[in-house]
């Protein structure tokens, strides 16, 4: 076997830049260039929205030595670089990648990892509420109550094992979620030796891999440019700017810092237009982001859902920390029994404390994952499926989403509107040579061509209807070889989101001129024209006023529902000599030109009824393209959006703040945006207090896929585009998406209940306890029946997660409110409070129950508060669970409902049984259900009335 240290110095014979520690790691030498002074990663933590921690000195070293090695590599000419990373151009042998996998291991970035087992289990076993019971425990042992010590340890392991399973099993599920979203790049490697371009996962790229570069690429490694040809990289995502730079292969002799690097693609970063072929020469743990990476690890960040649920723990735990030293000097003082008070006033803390609030919530939120994977949706996050849940706004591209995305080519015309054959021949040369990103409108255009002039054998020439499904899914259609015979790439000006145009450069057969064709937007096309040509004549001088006729028809297509776009060209003189370097600038001006192209992309049958869907649940569409206004408008018409207020890119471009503001909340069609036109308009929609959603998967839409509070991205979407979202859909459709906002508010409402349950429950406790501390002359009820009523109310709550949901709760988003919760808390918990006093005047006056020298007397009262208290807690959910009268009009899960029941029988059964003995109790006699009953009658009747007052002041429930 081969070591692997020398297999990595045999590897890195040529970097200069690497020495070789004992250890076999790599370690880059320091510079002495001076530090930037605005840090790589400061400016990495500022975009996700981090506070900069100051560097410590070994980050500032870690820095340096990605400085130091990037210049090095950037100083290198090609041949150079090829000799460094032992690379051939066709691309690395299997055995070699395998060897190198060896050597490196995988492609894996430094991240958060899942937290062990071990870890879970030991945070389970520490958490505060288990350290409290533990001391109860202590106490317990300590005075030689044994059978309190026993009943407190089992809650104390039953509480950790269920939250240890319970987040154990959450990080597995999402483990495996995560899984289901696979990135793959493509390389060039050596197979049987030949070169072939092959899709590989992303973690078994290797340092030495070629990899060809197009639009919508991101780096899957550290990169060294090869070969470029207007190559434009949008770092946005390190520095936070959003213009592109552009790379080439040259060397440079400059100082550059890590940014300024003109030939390298940092990993992660994202390839915006031209084309290119690279070579890694970092992967995984050594390269510049994994660097980032580890900084962020020690980082933690909150999303406004940890937030609201740590202040909903803070709540609750501030009243126990207030509340029970008073009620431990009342009932000392009342009882003269200060051991007893402290071991009371401590059950009461239990009591008082959301112990199940953390398992409560995993539940939930793995729950709502499991079932969004079910249909067709992969979290990546769990916090995201309560912000799906809460989104009022869904910002949409049109293109797959409103329509099938299935282009097909509808005509073809010159200026005179009549079908014209060389603007067809001419789109099918510019979408065949053109090596960018090739859209559904260039396969259409191959595909109709090909269909129409090579048909094929096997189905009468209508072409092949699996190759015609293809476009709709971004599979490239291939040229004809018959049919580009005799033609070659001479040269490339690649799409980019300023031109909006792609021009080729051709060679012709029979000794003609090189061809440039060049195909994109209208207006953009003809800014390079001169002439118009016209059919069987010679081309003509393009008026002004021709110009606005072709302007005149584009439009008139438009408002048709089609995508226009439009071919011109340019024939170069003969004697041009074969090493001219053709410039866009100098060379894309003065062309002909043809006419239009006309596509349909039909809207999917059931887009209309999905946008009722998410309209009728109170979430309102917003649709954000880059097309055509009247195009879009046209779509939006047909699929039921209402197209009143629509506004485009240059007018949002010229508003005033106030204007844009304005805008973005009236209109409900952007049209002609530019990526960072979308961003901006998903932040000003933040600011105005909506949560938003945005749905994209282009390179275009990465930035505001960032921003949105839910990005929402399809597994078929560019790399970046997936990156940057939360939420993947395995189809992009409106109606998967409905589906996922109904798990997300199922997921909420569940999640609601029990927070509000325990804090209203809580919070009426306290009173309760106060009371009883004050009026009894002995204590209500004891630590271990205190204890064991929390371990079977615990129990009871386990089947939430399974519960069902009022509709009228789902049809609006419900955002995260401690303001809400407080409201209900304060406004509900007393109520509990008014039927405990009542049994405590039942048993007091009615029983008896008075004489706290009484043992059977005292056992009998702190058992009858133990079954009403329990019984009223365990059915309160059923109370609060619904806007409706429980059991009656609206009925829980069937889960919920027998899990209650089981408990609350539980409860009544245990005075009657051997463990009452043990845990101090008595036979509760006939006469004290009576009681039991009005109590509950009265507490069940009052709730609902109190919740109409609530509905009718508040205007909410839950």
């Amino acid at each position: 076997m081969v070591d692997k240290r020398e297999e990595k110095k045999r590897l890195l014979v040529n970097d200069s830049s690497i020495t070789i520690n004992d250890d076999g790691a790599g370690a880059a030498k320091l510079g002495d260039t001076p530090e930037k002074k605005d840090g790589c990663s400061a400016g990495f933590l500022r975009a996700l929205g981090l506070k900069e921690k100051k560097k410590p000195k070994k980050d500032i070293n870690k820095e340096k030595e990605f400085n130091d090695k990037f210049r090095e590599i950037s100083m290198l000419d090609v041949e150079s670089m090829l000799n460094r990373t032992g690379s051939p151009m066709s691309g690395l042998s299997e055995e070699e990648v395998k060897r190198r996998i060896g050597v490196y291991g995988k492609n894996v970035i430094t991240q958060v990892k899942p937290i062990s087992w071990y870890k879970l289990l030991f945070v389970a076993f520490t958490h505060p509420f288990n350290i409290v019971l533990t001391i109860i425990a202590t106490v317990s042992i300590a005075s030689k109550d044994y059978a309190t010590f026993a009943v407190v340890m089992f809650m104390v392991l039953l509480s950790a094992v269920l939250r240890f399973y319970e987040e154990h099993k959450s990080s597995k599920a999402f483990i495996h979620l995560k899984s289901l979203v696979k990135t793959t790049v493509t390389v060039l490697r050596t197979v049987n030796g030949n070169s072939q371009e092959m899709q590989v996962d992303i973690e078994d790229v290797v340092p030495g891999d070629i990899v060809p570069l197009k639009a919508g690429d991101v780096f899957p490694g550290d990169v060294r440019i090869l070969e470029s040809n207007s190559l434009f990289v949008s770092q946005s995502s390190l520095t936070g700017e959003f213009l592109p730079v552009e790379k080439g292969p040259d060397a440079s002799e400059d100082q550059t810092t890590i940014f300024d690097t003109p030939n390298v693609g940092i990993m992660s970063t994202n390839i915006v237009s031209g084309s290119g072929i690279g070579v890694i020469f970092d992967t995984g743990s050594r390269t510049y982001i994994s660097s980032i990476s580890e900084i962020l690890t020690s980082t933690q960040t909150t999303n406004a859902f940890d937030v609201g649920v740590k202040k909903v723990a803070y709540l609750l735990m501030g009243f126990g920390v207030i509340l029970v030293p008073i009620v431990i000097v009342i009932n000392g003082l009342t009882t003269h029994d200060w051991v007893d008070s402290t071991m009371f006033g401590l059950s009461v803390a239990v009591g008082l404390t959301p112990e199940m609030l953390p398992m409560i919530l995993n539940a939930n939120l793995a729950k709502g994952a499991a079932d969004m994977s079910k249909k067709k949706t992969i979290v990546k996050q769990l916090h995201s499926i309560q912000n799906m849940g809460a989104m009022d706004i869904l910002c949409s591209d049109k293109t797959g989403t409103l329509t099938e995305d299935n282009v097909r080519l509808d005509s073809f015309i010159g200026g005179d509107k009549k079908e014209l054959a060389d603007v067809l021949r001419y789109s099918f040369f510019n979408s065949s040579f053109q090596k960018g990103l090739k859209n559904v409108l260039d396969n259409s255009i191959i595909y109709y061509y090909n269909n129409k002039f090579a048909p094929s054998t096997n189905d009468g020439g209508n072409g092949s209807s699996h190759e015609q499904e293809a476009i709709g899914h971004g599979a490239e259609i291939k040229p004809d070889e018959r049919l580009v015979e005799g033609y070659k790439l001479v040269d490339e000006f690649p799409f980019d989101f300023t031109r909006r145009r792609v021009s080729i450069i051709i060679s012709q057969p029979e000794s003609k001129g090189n061809l440039l064709i060049c195909k994109g937007a209208v207006e953009e096309v003809l800014s390079c024209c001169t002439h118009l040509a016209v059919r069987d004549s010679e081309p003509i001088i393009l008026t002004d006023d021709l110009k606005n006729d072709m302007l005149a028809i584009t439009n008139e297509l438009n408002i048709d529902g089609l995508r226009v776009l439009s071919v011109a060209t340019k024939v170069f003189d003969t004697d041009i000599p074969s090493d001219y370097q053709y410039d866009v600038k100098n060379d894309e001006g003065g062309l002909t030109f043809h006419g239009f192209l006309a596509f349909i992309d039909p809207p999917k049958s059931d887009c209309a009824g999905a946008i009722e869907m998410l309209r009728s649940n109170s979430v309102e569409i917003k649709v954000l393209t880059g097309d055509n206004l009247a195009v879009a408008r046209k779509i939006c018409k047909d699929v039921g959006i209402d197209t009143t207020r629509v506004v485009s890119g240059i007018e949002l471009e010229n508003a005033s703040p106030e204007e844009f503001d304005e805008l973005v909340e009236q209109c409900t069609l952007f049209a002609k945006l530019t990526p960072i036109q979308k961003y901006n308009v998903v932040k000003a929609l933040k600011k105005h207090k909506h949560t938003v959603g945005f749905l994209g998967d282009g390179v275009n839409d990465a930035l505001a896929l960032r921003e949105a509070d839910i990005g929402i991205s399809v597994d078929t979407a560019t790399n970046i585009a997936k990156d940057a979202s939360d939420i993947i859909l395995l189809e992009k459709s409106l109606t998967v998406i409905n589906t996922a906002v109904r798990t997300g508010r199922i997921t909420h409402a569940n999640t609601i209940k029990y927070i509000k349950m325990a804090a209203s429950s809580n919070f009426g406790n306290v009173f309760s306890m106060l009371i009883a501390s004050a009026w009894l002359p002995f204590i209500p009820l004891q630590p271990l029946q205190m204890l064991t009523q929390n371990l079977l109310y615990d129990f009871s709550q386990i089947s939430i997660p399974w519960d069902n949901v009022d509709e009228e709760y789902l049809k609006i988003p419900h955002p995260w409110s401690v303001k809400s919760l407080f409201k209900f808390m304060v406004f509900l918990g007393p109520i509990s409070s008014i039927f405990d006093v009542a049994i405590f005047s039942y048993m007091w006056w009615y029983l008896g129950w008075t004489n706290k020298d009484d043992t059977h007397m005292v056992q009998s009262f702190q058992t009858g508060w133990y079954v009403e208290g329990l019984i009223t807690q365990v059915f309160i959910v059923h109370m609060i669970r619904t806007i409706k009268v429980p059991f009656i009009q609206r009925w829980a899960s069937w889960q919920l409902v027998v899990n209650t029941v089981f408990i609350a029988a539980v409860c009544i059964a245990i005075p009657y049984s051997p463990l009452g003995g043990y845990l101090n109790m008595e036979w509760l006699p006939l006469m004290y259900y009576p009681g039991l009953a009005f109590t509950f009658v009265g507490y069940f009747l009052l709730t609902q009335i109190v919740k109409k007052i609530y509905l009718k002041v508040f205007g909410e429930w839950l």
